[in-house]
């Protein structure tokens, strides 16, 4: 019975520390705090915050990567304030922007905890770095990849650059696989997103923020990303060549086609922690 107590205290043990380190992941840090708004602005000065909201998280914004143009300059996220109130005032000189209310979302602690152990014991091994590849070469959509062009562009940056990948997603009603399998477009998108998660970490990046779109406040009167979106998230990677590193893990590779079949359209835009 000695011998069994201390087997399962020494799991106990295992698995509160795998938990604190899922629950130090920036994804985690954030919570789930409700309201919380995702905010692009366009020029002007910094925007005065309503009573009660924080400032969570900012980035500007660098480059496009899947848009013509990066257009925005700057990405926040807030949380706080009233729920059916503006989170801030616009500064003086602001050309455009978008707000909208999120629902801030969270894979378990404890699973990210088991992603970065792995991930940390070379379980999960980071790729080799490699050269840029054609999307028109890959046999997937190219509409939803980022161009050569504009990858060979991010990887010619320093490599002390961080890039903090803003994403747009919009998905399909109903999933359009090749093979007619039945399923939502959302659906279809996460079953990519599980596996693009895992890579993201296997090449040395962190899911920074996960949101669903709830409602929006003010939409942008211009600019690539014009139109309704289901949800926006932020990747932030270790430097340029990581990202193309990614399509060098075979499961990464084999999760395309899920995108493919989910996602409607996307804006990709680079940035990096301001």
């Amino acid at each position: 019975m000695l011998i069994l107590a201390g087997l399962i205290a020494l799991v106990a043990t295992l698995v509160a520390i795998v938990w604190l380190i899922g629950a130090s992941e920036p994804v985690q840090r954030l919570g789930v705090a409700s309201p919380a708004w995702f905010v692009m602005l366009k020029g002007g000065e910094a925007p005065s915050l309503a009573p009660g909201v924080r400032l969570r998280w900012r980035s500007r914004i660098d480059a496009p990567m899947i848009a013509d143009e990066a257009y925005w300059d700057t990405c926040l996220i807030l949380t706080g304030g009233a729920h059916d109130a503006d989170p801030l005032t616009l500064g003086s000189g602001t050309v455009d922007a978008y707000i909208a209310r999120i629902d801030l979302l969270a894979p378990p602690a404890l699973a990210l905890g088991v992603l970065r152990v792995l991930v940390t014991l070379g379980v999960l091994a980071k790729p080799k770095d490699a050269p840029v590849t054609d999307p028109a070469t890959l046999g997937f959509r190219t509409d939803i990849m980022p161009t050569k062009a504009n990858t060979e562009a991010l990887i010619a940056r320093p490599a002390s650059y961080r890039p903090a990948m803003v994403n747009f997603l919009k998905y399909f009603e109903t999933a359009r696989y090749k093979d007619g399998r039945p399923s939502t477009g959302a659906e279809a998108y996460r079953r990519y997103g599980a596996v693009a998660l895992q890579t993201v970490y296997r090449v040395g990046g962190t899911l920074q923020f996960y949101g669903r779109v709830r409602d929006v406040l003010r939409e942008p009167d211009a600019g690539p990303t014009v139109g309704d979106w289901d949800d926006v998230a932020v990747m932030l990677y270790p430097n340029p060549a990581a990202i193309a590193t990614m399509e060098q893990v075979p499961v990464y590779h084999a999760a395309l086609h899920h995108r493919d079949a989910g996602l409607d359209r996307t804006v990709l835009l680079a940035s990096h922690l301001a």
